[in-house]
């Protein structure tokens, strides 16, 4: 795994390597995007998601995750922020409990509002993996 840096953040790379790209406006170099090969990601995703974005203003986070066949989160209760919490799922299939209860899919954006109670369970026979971005504090 190789590092690159982009807009002066380390992002950790599997294949090749990032270089700014020269074509911008008046042949500019281009370094104001961060780039995360997923791929890379998701084994250190596992059990608690991986941030891979955070901002103070306005306050967010981004990150992926990936929850096992079986595995409910939290593991007790239920979670809620003070943000809103998107998600896009991209693989496996999974319960998301409000006070109503959706399965949601591979392709899948779940947007869970600010403040709402809720946990997630995987009941399929593969892990999901999903990116997510709270939206505010956690």
């Amino acid at each position: 795994m190789s590092t690159a840096t982009v807009a002066g953040a380390a992002t950790r790379l599997d294949r090749g390597t990032v270089r700014p790209r020269t074509d911008g406006p008046d042949d500019t170099t281009m370094t104001d995007i961060q780039l995360h090969d997923l791929d890379a990601n998701w084994s250190e995703s596992t059990d608690d998601p991986l941030t891979l974005h955070e901002s103070d203003d306005p306050t967010a986070e981004t990150g992926t995750f990936v929850i096992e066949p079986g595995e409910r989160v939290p593991a007790e209760g239920t979670t809620s922020h003070a943000g809103d919490e998107v998600s896009v799922i991209l693989s496996g299939e999974l319960e998301v409990v409000t006070e109503e209860s959706r399965t949601v899919g591979a392709n899948t954006l779940s947007v869970i509002p600010a403040g709402v109670e809720h946990y997630s369970v995987n009941h399929g026979p593969e892990p999901v993996r999903l990116v997510y971005t709270i939206l505010g504090e956690l």
